[in-house]
């Protein structure tokens, strides 16, 4: 094809249409002027003769038109096996290779001022692997003399087109440049001429589906050295793959096949290999997945290749191979951070029935909200572990009760607690009132916290992280005593927060022991704290909880004679529940604590905020409907006030404040009434209501 541009003409089997080509593009390359151009021009004169020379068959007239043939319509095959099993062809016909080339002296682009010239630079830059994905090359090119020349531009432009048309395997940000620089995408596909529109139309397809394509056009890390015409098949496996992705559908064998056909110069084309490997992955392929990357060497930086490769092992169940690969990905993470393919690590050693190992791994990870997969497995790997621990019960009987309330077992938990009781008091361990917690058995509990603040005092041991959980458990049941006598000496400030989680019910921070440390092969300093499940900022906003709620009670058994101090009390607690609003979401039973002091500061928004938490989350709460609709009463929204109101009042049922409810509800529909809004029937049956509902209070 190589002579058939550089004549300038489709290919032919009419000498004359040769010869009146040739004779022509002789006047514009006189042989004193360009002698390199001549020479390549009578080599193609010479090669066209000879072509037609050697048969009379049509077959091999290479003359169809773009719009006769899309950029899908046919290509050179593969090998037999892909013949057999694929009918799609490739698209691109390949350029001249390298021995057409090689005699051709490279052509200056700034010599460049005919078409004969320009065709042979096009080919020249396409084929040569070292700088044909270069940018500038093609920008340089573009800016030879003939692209300025007005008299040429039409023939240019229809020059370029049908060179592209047929070599069109560059990369996104080189096509981006061609169809600002052709206007492809615009007056082209648009253009009067229909041979110059379905080219232009046609193209401008194909580079819309280059950011879907891989690596978006570009091959790289491909040696300078490497004969075109292997580049070129190479191309033409990519686009195959490509193209059947994006307009039809692959089958595990094709992929295979095609990925056979893979040369050894481009085995490190590892964006293909990620290409073919995520569409097997959605075939569930793992066998073939794991035959197409063994072979490979997979360098560290191809985290996705490997990953697969990782992945691949243990969907087929290989979970030593799997496990080997994770923990060489570890390795490679820990450049950056750790613990990133603890998960993987951890289900490898609970199939493998590790389960210290599996536990320790699994904890580690940081929860995804919402990852069902880690949870169950953690869950797993614990009971396991708890097996493994109860061999010598006595001796591990905290971790044992620890691994069996942190799996929601407080019952089991509480009976090791129980029976090994002397083993908490002697480490200071409170899980028992914990437990108790967890179980609903909130006035035992407080009695074993008191018991607890007692030991602590008389050890001189820092109370506050037992502080922390008295309050979010016990807070109805403090009393005046405990509060000023007690609590008030344990209290914590802002810069005084343990900022590390505590083991549940002990004064030890959730860290690795040094053995610990080693199965995780943990180094740094940093890497030995154990996160909590919920997030970082839990063990923080679990502490400004304490605080607001401390402060809440102290309001309620304290009778201040300043109202002032209770006031400041009310606006720092709705300071800190806004800052732990997150918190409040997952909490909504404790929303209830605040929506007073809320609306006594006026702060409508935040009671709003609460009550809705709480309404959202809890299957009755009158008391969040009340508050919620003092709020809106106060905001002047009558009609969702009364839609509240009417709502605490059933709730409240025969309670008292299903009378407040009433009688506020029936002051938002006169409000209403006095807009002018037909709310005099409703009215008329609440107050009915709210005497029915008196007398069924009343004979309580």
């Amino acid at each position: 094809m190589y002579h058939w541009i550089l004549l300038g003409i489709e290919p032919t089997k009419d000498k004359r249409a040769i010869k009146l080509a040739y004779t022509q593009l002789l006047k514009q390359t006189p042989p004193t002027e360009f002698p390199e151009e001549f020479k390549a021009l009578r080599k193609a004169y010479d090669q066209a003769l000879e072509e037609i020379s050697k048969s009379d068959d049509d077959a091999n007239d290479n003359s169809a038109s773009w719009h006769d043939a899309s950029l899908k319509a046919f290509q050179p095959q593969l090998d037999t096996d892909i013949e057999d099993t694929q009918d799609e062809v490739f698209s691109e016909p390949p350029p001249s290779s390298n021995h057409d080339i090689d005699d051709d002296k490279p052509v200056e682009f700034s010599t460049i001022k005919t078409i004969s010239q320009l065709n042979l630079a096009l080919t020249q830059l396409y084929s040569d692997i070292s700088v044909r994905h270069s940018l500038e090359q093609w920008k340089m090119l573009f800016a030879a003399p003939i692209c300025w020349d007005v008299n040429q531009s039409n023939a240019l432009t229809v020059n370029l087109l049908d060179f592209f048309s047929k070599h069109y395997f560059l990369p996104e940000n080189i096509w981006t440049f061609l169809d600002t620089s052709l206007s492809i995408s615009g007056s082209l596909s648009i253009s009067g001429d229909d041979t110059t529109r379905q080219i232009a139309v046609a193209l401008s397809g194909y580079i819309k589906t280059l950011p879907k394509r891989i690596h978006d056009g570009l091959v790289v890390g491909i040696s300078e050295h490497v004969d075109f015409k292997n580049l070129q098949r190479h191309l033409e496996i990519r686009n195959y793959i490509e193209d059947k992705c994006l307009y039809d559908t692959l089958t595990t064998e094709d992929l295979e096949n095609v990925a056979e056909q893979i040369g050894p110069e481009f085995k490190n084309d590892f964006p293909l290999y990620n290409y073919i490997v995520k569409y097997l992955w959605t075939l569930n392929s793992y066998s073939a997945i794991k035959r197409i990357l063994e072979p490979l060497t997979i360098p560290q930086t191809e985290e996705d290749l490997l990953n697969y490769q990782a992945h691949a092992e243990y969907k087929l169940k290989n979970y030593e191979a799997a496990l080997a690969l994770y923990l060489k990905q570890e390795h490679n993470y820990r450049v950056l951070c750790t613990k990133v393919m603890f998960k993987y690590i951890g289900l490898c050693y609970l199939k493998l029935n590790n389960y210290e190992k599996a536990y320790l791994y699994l904890d580690a990870k940081l929860a995804a909200i919402g990852d069902m997969e880690l949870e169950v497995a953690l869950i797993t790997a614990r009971r396991g572990y708890i097996r493994e621990l109860r061999a010598d019960e006595a001796k591990n009987a905290i971790k044992i009760a620890t691994l069996l309330y942190e799996n929601g077992r407080y019952q089991d938990a509480l009976s090791i607690t129980e029976q090994y009781k002397p083993i908490f008091v002697e480490q200071a361990n409170y899980l028992q009132a914990l437990c108790l917690c967890k179980l609903h058995r909130f006035e035992e509990a407080y009695s074993e916290f008191l018991v607890f603040i007692d030991l602590y005092n008389q050890r001189q041991l820092w109370g506050w992280p037992l502080v922390v959980d008295l309050l979010r458990y016990c807070y109805d049941l403090i009393t005046y005593e405990v509060l000023v006598d007690t609590l008030q000496e344990h209290i914590a400030s802002f810069q005084d927060f343990y900022k590390t989680d505590f083991f549940p019910g002990s004064t030890k921070p959730r860290c690795y022991s040094e053995q610990e440390m080693d199965i995780l092969e943990l180094t740094r300093e940093d890497d030995s704290v154990r996160r909590p499940v919920e997030s970082l900022g839990h063990t923080e906003s679990l502490q400004i909880f304490a605080l607001a709620i401390l402060y809440i009670r102290d309001t309620e058994l304290v009778a201040y004679a300043d109202t002032s101090v209770v006031d400041d009390f009310q606006r720092n607690v709705l300071n800190y529940i806004k800052e732990i609003k997150q918190l409040m979401l997952y909490n909504p039973r404790d929303c209830l604590k605040f929506l007073e002091a809320a609306f006594d500061q006026q702060d409508f928004d935040t009671c709003i905020m609460l009550a809705d938490i709480a309404i959202k989350g809890l299957r009755a709460a009158p008391q969040a409907y009340y508050f919620k609709g003092c709020a809106l009463l106060e905001l002047n929204q009558y009609d969702t006030a009364l839609a509240a109101f009417q709502q605490a009042a059933h709730e409240y049922n025969t309670h008292p404040y299903a009378v407040h409810s009433l009688n506020s509800a029936i002051k938002c529909c006169e409000a209403l009434i006095e807009q002018g809004l037909p709310y005099a029937q409703q009215c008329k049956a609440l107050c009915q209501q709210l005497q029915d509902t008196k007398e069924r209070v009343d004979g309580q």
